[in-house]
C-alpha cells in the first residue's frame, strides 16, 4: 500500500471540501424527504425539513421556493377546513385547526383572526339562546335587542337573520292584534248625530266628549271664538270630526283611539305636529329620474333621495302623501314591452355587357430625328404630307382585334337580421365595413416649415339600419325605421392649393337610404323595394370617317354596351315578446286630497252601518243623541232659554245637564270640563260631569237610586217647574 503526503495547507484544503460534499449531501437528502412528506400528507414534518433545507442553503432558489409554495398550501389548506368547520358550528374543531396553522406558520393573520371569531361566536351562541327564551316568553322587544346586537357584528351569520325574521313576524302579529284591540274599544266608529248652528268649536267638542268618551287636546293657538254649523245624523265620530276640522282650518292628529290633539292647519303647525315615514321604493323596471319627476310634479314631494346605482327611491312625507305615492309608483314601475324584429335586406344585382365590333390601332408613330411620338389617326389631317418612310405604327406591327362578347350576371346579397329590443329604444346594427379616411391638413408657419397635422375619421359603408319600436296597447307596432345602402365608388384626389397634404385620402360614396314610420300588426310582415339604381353606358372606338356609317361602324369600329341595374328589397315583421302591462283600474285612478293637502282616501259622511272598520258589539248599538241647536225635538220647559238644544226623548234623562254654546253663556259662567272623561268601556254608562246650575235654569235633582219599590207602584215623573226668562245679553 502506496500512501501519498500532502502539504499542510492542501490537507486542510481537502478536508474542508470533503465536508462540504458530506454537508450538500445531508441538506439535499432533507429536502428530498421534506417533500416526501409533504407528498403523503404529513405537512408538519415535511415543512419542517423543507425549511431546515432552505436555511442551511440560502443561495439555492429552488429549495426556498419549494419551501415557500408547500407552506402556503399547506396554511390554506388548514385555514379553509378551519373556516368551513366554524361554518356549520364547530367551535373545537376550527379552534384546533387555527392552532396546528399557527404551528407551521406564527403569526398568520387569518387564524389570530379565526380564533378570536370563535370567541365572538361562543358569546352569539349564548346571545341568541337567550333571544329564543324571550321570543318564547314573548318578550319581543328585548329578543330583537339581542339579535340586532349579534348582526351587528356578524351581519353574514344566517341563523340570526331567520330568528330576526321569526320576531319581526311575530312581533307584526302582535301589532295586528294590537290594532285590532284598539279598533275594537276605539270611539271613533262609533255613531253619532249632532245638530249645531253658529255653535262655538269647543262646545261642540265638550259635546263629543261627553256623548262618545272621545277626549280632546286643543293646541294653545286654536282661537276661541271659532264657531260652526253642522247637521249630522248617524254618522262616525272620525268622519264628523273631519268635517268640524275642515270648516275652521283646523288638523288632528291622533294620540290613540279615543284621543286627538287638535291644531291649526298652518304650515309652521303641521312641521311641528304632524307625522312624517319614510319609504323605500325598490324600482324593477321604471327608471328612478323619471319616477323621480313624476312625484315631484304631482304630490309636490321634495324630500327624495334617488340611488342610481341600485335605482332606489326614499321618500319622506305624510302617511297620505307615502299611500299616494305608492299608488302612482305601482302604476309605473311596469315592465317594459319588447319585440323581436325579423329583418331581410336583399339586394339583386343585374349585370349585362355586350361588346361588339373591330378594335383597330387608334395611334401611328412618326420618326422624328430624335424621338418617335404617336399620334392619334384623327389629327392626321394636320401633318399634310409625310414622306412614307417616316410613318410606322406605334408599339409594334399593325394589326387588329376582333371582339365579339357577351356578359349577363345576376347578383344577390342577402343580410337577415334579427333584432330584438325594447319599446321605444333604439337598435342599430351595420352589416358593412368601416372606412378610414386620413386627412392631412398643413398650417403654414411663417418662421418655419410647415406644420402637417393628421387625423383619422371612420365611413361606415355598407347596410346600415337602425329601428325604433313601440308597441301599442292594441297589440300593433309601430316602427321607426332608417335604413341606408352605401359602396365605394371610388377615391378622390383633393385638387392642389386646398390647403390639404398628399396624404389626404378621400372617398366617392355611393348612399341609397330611407327613411319612413310604419304600423304593424303582431306578426304582420311588411316588403319595401323599388330603391332601384340603373346605369347604362354606351362606347365605341371607331375608324374616323368610314367609321360613321351604320353598316361599317362594326367592321371599322367596336361597340360596348354595358347595362347595370340593381334593387334594394326590404322585409320586416314585429313579433312581440312582451305585452305592455295594462294598469289595474284602481292603480289608474288613485285619489289625492285637495289642492293644498294630500289625502289618500275622501272626506266624506258615510252611514254609521257601512262604516268600514266599525266594532262589532255582541249587544244593540246605543241610540245615537242629538247634541246642538236643532229645529226639532221635545218641547221645551216655559220659560226656558231659547239657546238650550233639544235632546232626543230616547236618551237617558237620567243626566239632566245639556251642552251650551259658550257664547250664549250668562256672563261669569264657563262650561264644565269633559276633555279629560276616559273612555266608557263596552256596555257601560260614562260617568256624568260634575253638577252646575245655570242662572236662570232651575237644578235637576240627582237620578233617583234604582227603584226598590215593589213592581206596580211606579212613580210619575215630576211635573216641569216654570222658569222665569233670564235677562237678555246686552254684551
Amino acid at each position: 500500500m502506496r500512501f501519498w503526503r500532502l502539504p499542510n495547507g492542501r490537507l486542510a484544503v481537502a478536508l474542508l471540501a470533503a465536508a462540504g460534499v458530506v454537508a450538500g449531501c445531508a441538506v439535499s437528502r432533507q429536502h428530498a424527504h421534506g417533500l416526501d412528506e409533504m407528498a403523503t400528507g404529513n405537512s408538519e414534518k415535511g415543512l419542517a425539513d423543507l425549511a431546515a433545507a432552505s436555511a442551511a442553503e440560502p443561495t439555492n432558489s429552488q429549495y426556498r421556493l419549494d419551501y415557500l409554495k408547500h407552506l402556503s398550501l399547506a396554511v390554506n389548506g388548514l385555514l379553509a377546513q378551519a373556516d368551513d368547520a366554524r361554518r356549520v358550528g364547530q367551535i373545537e374543531a376550527a379552534r384546533q385547526l387555527y392552532h396546528n396553522t399557527l404551528r407551521i406558520d406564527p403569526g398568520n393573520d387569518r387564524a389570530l383572526r379565526g380564533l378570536s371569531n370563535l370567541e365572538m361566536d361562543e358569546r352569539h351562541n349564548a346571545m341568541l339562546a337567550d333571544a329564543e327564551k324571550l321570543l318564547a316568553a314573548h318578550q319581543l322587544k328585548e329578543a330583537q335587542d339581542k339579535v340586532h346586537a349579534v348582526l351587528q357584528e356578524n351581519s353574514a351569520r344566517g341563523d340570526a337573520k331567520r330568528l330576526a325574521v321569526r320576531i319581526a313576524d311575530e312581533m307584526d302579529k302582535a301589532e295586528a292584534a294590537r290594532a285590532a284591540q284598539i279598533a275594537a274599544s276605539s270611539v271613533m266608529k262609533k255613531p253619532v248625530s249632532l245638530q249645531f248652528r253658529d255653535a262655538n268649536l269647543r262646545m261642540v267638542f265638550e259635546a263629543l266628549s261627553r256623548t262618545t268618551g272621545l277626549n280632546v287636546i286643543f293646541d294653545r293657538d286654536v282661537r276661541n271664538d271659532l264657531k260652526t254649523t253642522i247637521f249630522v245624523h248617524d254618522a262616525s265620530v272620525e268622519d264628523t270630526v273631519d268635517m268640524i276640522l275642515l270648516q275652521s282650518q283646523l288638523e288632528k292628529k291622533v294620540l290613540n283611539a279615543n284621543t286627538l290633539f287638535i291644531y291649526p292647519a298652518t304650515a309652521a303647525k303641521q312641521k311641528e305636529y304632524q307625522d312624517l315615514k319614510v319609504r323605500v321604493f325598490q324600482l324593477s323596471n321604471a327608471d328612478g329620474k323619471t319616477v323621480q319627476n313624476s312625484l315631484k310634479t304631482v304630490l309636490k314631494v321634495a324630500d327624495m333621495s334617488l340611488d342610481d346605482k341600485t335605482n332606489t327611491l326614499i321618500v319622506r312625507g305624510t302617511p297620505d302623501t307615502i299611500a299616494v305615492a305608492e299608488k302612482i309608483i305601482a302604476a309605473q314601475d311596469a315592465p317594459d314591452p319588447e319585440v323581436m324584429l325579423e329583418v331581410e335586406v336583399l339586394e339583386v344585382s343585374s349585370d349585362r355587357i355586350r361588346n361588339l365590333g373591330i378594335a383597330w390601332p387608334s395611334t401611328f408613330g412618326v420618326q422624328t430625328p430624335s424621338s418617335l411620338n404617336g399620334i392619334p389617326v384623327s389629327n392626321l389631317r394636320d401633318y399634310g404630307r409625310i414622306p412614307l418612310n417616316q410613318l410606322l405604327v406605334t408599339g409594334g406591327p399593325f394589326g387588329a382585334t376582333a371582339n365579339f362578347s357577351l356578359t349577363d350576371s345576376d347578383g344577390k346579397v342577402l343580410a337577415a337580421p334579427r333584432i330584438r329590443t325594447r319599446d321605444n329604444q333604439k337598435a342599430k346594427i351595420l352589416i358593412g365595413e368601416k372606412v378610414p379616411v386620413i386627412t392631412n391638413t398643413v398650417t403654414p408657419v411663417s418662421t418655419g416649415p410647415a406644420v402637417v397635422t393628421g387625423s383619422v375619421q371612420y365611413l361606415d359603408v355598407g347596410i346600415k339600419l337602425e329601428v325604433k319600436p313601440h308597441v301599442y296597447l292594441e297589440g300593433d307596432v309601430g316602427i321607426e325605421l332608417s335604413m341606408e345602402v352605401s359602396s365605394i365608388l371610388g377615391t378622390v384626389t383633393p385638387p392642389a392649393g386646398s390647403g390639404t397634404s398628399s396624404g389626404t385620402v378621400a372617398y366617392d360614396i355611393g348612399t341609397r337610404d330611407v327613411t319612413t314610420n310604419l304600423r304593424l300588426r303582431d306578426g304582420e310582415t311588411q316588403i319595401l323595394g323599388g330603391l332601384i339604381q340603373d346605369n347604362e353606358t354606351l362606347s365605341a372606338s371607331k375608324v374616323p370617317g368610314i367609321g360613321e356609317f351604320p353598316v361599317l361602324d362594326h367592321l371599322f369600329g367596336s361597340n360596348n354596351h354595358e347595362d347595370k341595374k340593381t334593387e334594394i328589397v326590404l322585409s320586416i315583421t314585429p313579433h312581440i315578446l312582451r305585452a305592455p302591462t295594462v294598469a289595474d283600474s284602481r292603480a289608474r285612478d288613485v285619489f289625492s286630497g285637495t289642492e293644498s293637502s294630500v289625502r289618500d282616501m275622501p272626506l266624506r259622511l258615510d252611514p254609521v252601518g257601512s262604516v268600514s272598520g266599525a266594532p262589532s258589539t255582541a249587544g244593540a248599538a246605543p241610540t245615537p243623541g242629538f247634541v246642538g241647536g236643532g229645529a226639532t225635538g221635545p218641547a221645551m220647559p216655559p220659560g226656558a232659554p231659547a239657546n238650550l238644544p233639544t235632546v232626543n226623548p230616547n236618551y237617558p234623562r237620567n243626566d239632566p245637564r245639556v251642552p251650551v254654546p259658550r257664547h250664549e253663556l250668562p256672563p261669569g259662567v264657563t262650561a264644565p270640563p269633559w276633555l279629560n272623561n276616559p273612555p266608557a268601556q263596552e256596555g257601560e254608562t260614562p260617568p256624568p260631569p260634575p253638577v252646575q246650575n245655570f242662572p236662570g235654569v232651575p237644578a235637576t235633582p240627582e237620578a233617583p237610586a234604582p227603584n226598590t219599590a215593589p213592581s206596580g207602584a211606579a212613580e210619575a215623573p215630576p211635573a216641569p217647574t216654570p222658569v222665569p226668562a233670564p235677562p237678555p245679553n246686552t254684551q
